[in-house]
């Protein structure tokens, strides 16, 4: 039977390249949600403040001010925002795009770690424990997660996945707790803090 070592070094090229992949759609994505973002707190706080002025005037020169304010605020920072609105949709389908493909790739890495531990020890009963992910072990993180991201869609994840992700949920972070709408598998990338081969490796290698 092949060790969890010589089963690292064959996938340390293909593994490498795909978590330095998955991070750069995850600061692509990051970076995208960010643009949308950017000029939505200004805007609303310019045309609020038009509007309670235009509410409270008192004469004839203040609903002058609430007109001019309104329309500075369109022909300023609403105007960029409305330039920016125009892409809003391309840019939001860029997004969900990302989004996926992230948690798609993060399910090929889960692969990967689920393989090893398949290959090596030939079934989860046989294999070491790892380190400790809240009041779980590693091993069986790796497995349930894996499924997770797998059959994720069918609506209908067994029992040991529900207690993997529930226990995450409730000692780890409350977006564990998603796990039946949507994959989980770059959450729990993230969680690991697979980063890089060099940690990824360092986590298989407990398992060995």
């Amino acid at each position: 039977m092949m060790t969890i070592q010589e089963y690292l070094a064959e996938i340390e090229y293909a593994a490498g390249n795909l978590i330095s992949i998955i991070w750069e759609e995850r600061k692509r994505l990051q970076a995208m949600e960010m643009e949308l973002e950017r000029l939505t707190p200004l805007v609303k706080e310019n045309y609020l403040r038009a509007e309670s002025v235009a509410l409270n005037a008192q004469d004839f020169d203040d609903d002058a001010m609430a007109v001019g304010m309104y329309w500075e605020n369109y022909f300023g920072d609403d105007k960029e925002r409305h330039a920016k609105t125009n892409e809003r949709e391309k840019l939001a389908q860029q997004v969900a795009a990302h989004t996926f493909s992230a948690s798609a790739l993060a399910g090929s890495l889960l692969q990967y770690a689920k393989q090893g531990i398949s290959l090596t020890h030939g079934d989860l009963a046989s294999t070491p424990s790892g380190r400790a992910i809240g009041g779980q072990f590693l091993r069986d993180v790796i497995w349930q997660s894996r499924n997770q991201a797998i059959h994720w869609e069918e609506g209908k994840p067994r029992d040991p996945v529900r207690q993997c992700f529930d226990k995450l949920a409730q000692e780890v972070a409350p977006h564990f707790a998603e796990y039946t709408n949507r994959s989980m598998a770059f959450d729990v990338v993230e969680l690991l803090a697979w980063t890089d081969f060099d940690k990824f490796n360092a986590d298989l290698l407990l398992l060995a």
